[in-house]
């Protein structure tokens, strides 16, 4: 997956979350359905983005060091030199790991609604 791949599907995953639930039970069952398949591929989409991210840094400390930029600048310089150069990737990793943690709360919040619906026919 490439990066631009990685934004069009949290993004779509995003505009998801954002959609209000239905409280029909059909629209409930549908959604936790849809929400169990949105947590594992936020979840890989989260390792290809933590893989990438891995890249981008490897990558960035190898050309420090062909620089020579570890004998012109303190370690913590350097590192926040190389992180700056995996902001875009850093972004995604945060995104995904936020859709996951989001689909995982909504989750909770429709097994609560299902209690409290089936406790009010139980009355």
């Amino acid at each position: 997956m490439t990066i631009t791949e990685l934004e069009t599907s949290l993004s779509k995953m995003q505009t998801f979350l954002e959609t209000p639930a239905g409280l029909e039970p059909q629209e409930l069952i549908d959604r936790i359905e849809y929400l169990n398949i949105l947590v594992a591929k936020s979840g890989q989409i989260l390792a290809r983005a933590k893989y990438i991210q891995d890249d981008i840094i490897n990558t960035g400390l190898i050309e420090a060091m062909e620089q020579e930029l570890d004998k012109k600048l303190s370690p913590s310089l350097v590192n926040k030199f190389v992180g700056s150069g995996a902001k875009n990737i850093n972004y995604l990793v945060n995104w995904a790991d936020r859709i996951n943690a989001a689909a995982t709360h909504q989750l909770d919040g429709i097994r609560t609604i299902i209690s409290y619906k089936k406790a009010e026919l139980n009355l």
